[in-house]
């Protein structure tokens, strides 16, 4: 019982993870289509863009060529590793400038101001 229990929480864990936790992003779960069902354990986070401060500009996780190979609903992310800067204002093209992660709350569900990158 134990052994599935552990396996049930590893899976948990190791699905639940938005694509740049690792780099110490946030994760997106603003989204109400990037949800899963309401009886998973990770459905929080499954198919939540990560988004964070890189090199000083606000960026996110997004769905270039991955599209072809992933299929997530409209907006959202799935295990591809693509990103890109995310634009300030709309059709500007302008970055948004950080210092931390938590600069960019406030425009986790702008548009990319170019395309995702892998």
């Amino acid at each position: 019982m134990r052994q599935v229990a552990f396996s049930l929480l590893l899976v948990t864990m190791v699905v639940g993870k938005c694509i740049f936790d690792d780099d110490g992003w946030k994760c997106n779960k603003s989204n109400p289509q990037c949800k899963r069902n309401a009886g998973s354990l990770y459905r929080e986070s499954y198919h939540a863009c990560s988004y964070g401060c890189h090199k000083g500009r606000c960026a996110s996780a997004c769905q270039g060529w991955c599209k072809l190979t992933d299929y997530v609903p409209h907006g959202c992310c799935g295990k591809c590793a693509e990103w890109c800067y995310l634009e300030m204002n709309k059709d500007a093209g302008d970055y948004v400038p950080c210092t931390t992660h938590d600069d960019c709350d406030a425009y986790r569900n702008n548009a990319c101001a170019g395309a995702c990158s892998a």
